[in-house]
């Protein structure tokens, strides 16, 4: 059956009630097809162009990040979302770090919210397919103690002992900023190529959401790693939906993961400054308010002036 160009989503559920009411909501405005479990929508993934995935989480068999995670390998530019009913603050990390999920949507929905969710993701996926093939990058390369010619990595971390842990972690691998208040993090990216920030949830009395969302709405290339030790399932979401959050490493650190979660994040840093138009799978939700003209949002924008004129690149 043609879609006749429409955008075509993918929702998957174990219930069937929940998927026909889907199927129902969308019908006329997107081609949909619905899966019942994670087999029926490899199966589907597999003979269809789906722009959109919208998996459920808690599925017998293959759970929704495990989805999420196989649909990434096998078909990267299906932009990614989860369906959650619950609070499970490991599956909402699996989600982001294996999965990259583009947002979280939470059951029972708001109609209009997932509406709007649904939409900014099928632009997400055009805008990202606009520039033809995609150009990986190279994997970071270990740099030289003290060589300025790669992007650098901001660790913006109050605390002393992490910070001069995290920078022992990351010494021959990457350059690295130190700041531990706001202040020091604005300094930074306003005379720095800083390709990947990695910071707290708080940051002194600065709660870093807006910040970070400042960053990606301003200058999306850079990417962040969150080091957090809460158990606070919304508060995870809020950071990947309000922020889009990278990769997420949890505390106390752990070397090796913290190692990768860096090298990620500033490989997929390369790879949107290659690929400009990927950005668009790094869009924010939309700004609350006037929460775009707040004084922070601007002293950001100003910062990130530099860079934005040096890459010509800007908002998406």
């Amino acid at each position: 059956m043609a879609n006749e160009g429409k955008a075509t989503l993918l929702f998957v559920d174990d219930e069937e009630r929940i998927t026909m009411l889907l199927n129902m909501m969308f019908r006329s405005d997107y081609y949909v097809l619905v899966a019942n479990s994670g087999m029926q929508a490899i199966d589907l993934l597999s003979r269809h162009h789906v722009d959109v995935l919208i998996s459920d989480q808690r599925m017998p068999g293959i759970t929704g990040v495990e989805l999420l995670r196989y649909a990434r390998e096998a078909w990267p530019s299906v932009i990614r979302l989860l369906l959650t009913g619950y609070s499970d603050l490991s599956a909402i990390v699996g989600s982001v770090n294996e999965g990259e999920v583009f947002r979280f949507l939470n059951k029972p929905w708001d109609n209009d919210e997932m509406r709007q969710t649904i939409a900014d993701a099928v632009h997400a996926a055009r805008a990202s397919r606009s520039g033809g093939k995609v150009e990986a990058a190279p994997a970071p390369a270990p740099q030289a103690p003290g060589a300025q010619d790669a992007p650098q990595v901001l660790l913006a971390v109050e605390n002393p002992v992490e910070l001069d842990a995290m920078r022992a972690v990351l010494a021959g691998r990457h350059n690295t900023l130190a700041s531990s208040n706001l202040t020091q993090a604005l300094a930074a990216l306003e005379t720095h190529d800083v390709g990947v920030i990695v910071t707290d949830v708080r940051l002194g009395n600065a709660n870093m959401t807006e910040f970070l969302r400042a960053v990606k709405q301003n200058y999306p290339v850079i990417t962040t790693v969150m080091l957090t030790s809460s158990a606070d399932a919304a508060q995870v979401i809020e950071l990947i939906n309000r922020a889009q959050i990278f990769r997420f490493a949890t505390k106390p650190m752990r070397r090796t993961v913290f190692q990768l979660a860096v090298q990620g994040a500033m490989k997929e840093h390369l790879r949107l400054k290659a690929n400009p138009y990927l950005t668009a799978r790094h869009q924010v939700e939309r700004a609350r308010g006037n929460e775009d003209a707040s004084p922070l949002a601007q002293a950001v924008a100003r910062s990130l002036s530099r860079l934005k004129a040096l890459f010509g690149l800007g908002r998406t």
